[in-house]
């Protein structure tokens, strides 16, 4: 491979984590120089040179510890930067060729699904739609606070049976509007599965009062706060999310 060569061909490389290993720096970059010696000979790593050590560099000091779980680069010098990150997992490898190499990303997609969170507590519901490792579409929903504690007077016999009702009643209804809300806000959108997060007590109950087809979604659940910051609760679904996806890929 000459230097013209060279700037005509773009190196495609793709960096995953299986979940199991932390994905810190050292991490993709011991997988890049293995993949780097597997797939190139030594003229091609020396080619490639300023470009492997400006994905060594990202993976120093931008990579989100977090989150990704696969890293994909198309580089070609001056001419081509693009680094893309995904939730779910990506076969790792390093290819040479006149366009970026895109058929793993390709195949992932029809592979993996879109789904649906949703998040409830006695006070509010939190919506959205993950595709692909990013929230699309986001919704709130504030139906007042359901009652949870009410001071009864030892005196009143039977009272306590009827603080109780008028708290499931209230309760049912919160449910119920935040059940109508789920659905209107699922119509019209390709939503292949459904998690459901929020307080312990709430997750049961909220799943008898989603109507059909969401009451046949759900394919997992989370136990959380609602108000967190957004992408924590992102990252819970997400590891929610790789199970199932995991689950539904092989049956496909």
């Amino acid at each position: 491979m000459n230097r013209m060569d060279k700037k005509t061909s773009i190196l495609s490389v793709y960096l995953s984590s299986s979940g199991k290993q932390v994905p810190y720096p050292s991490f993709y970059i011991s997988q890049f120089h293995s993949l780097i010696h597997q797939n190139l000979k030594d003229i091609e790593q020396k080619e490639w040179q300023s470009d492997s050590a400006r994905i060594e560099e990202y993976l120093h000091e931008s990579i989100n510890k977090s989150s990704a779980r696969s890293l994909v680069f198309f580089t070609a010098g001056k001419d081509l930067w693009q680094v893309l990150d995904f939730e779910f997992y990506l076969p790792p490898l390093v290819k040479t060729s006149s366009q970026p190499y895109l058929k793993p990303i390709e195949d992932a997609v029809k592979k993996y699904s879109k789904y649906l969170v949703l998040l409830v507590d006695r006070k509010k519901a939190r919506l959205f739609t993950v595709n692909l490792g990013k929230i699309e579409e986001e919704k709130l929903v504030f139906d007042g606070e359901v009652p949870q504690n009410v001071k009864a007077k030892k005196i009143d016999w039977g009272r306590d049976d009827k603080i109780f009702r008028h708290i499931e009643d209230h309760l049912h209804r919160h449910l119920q509007t935040i059940a109508k809300k789920t659905f209107d806000f699922f119509m019209g959108k390709d939503i292949h599965f459904l998690i459901i997060g929020g307080h312990a007590e709430m997750i049961p109950k909220i799943k008898k009062h989603l109507p059909y087809p969401l009451n046949q979604m759900i394919l997992g659940q989370f136990i959380t706060e609602l108000n967190i910051p957004l992408n924590d609760v992102l990252l819970h679904s997400k590891r929610v999310a790789s199970k199932v996806d995991e689950k539904l890929a092989k049956l496909l």
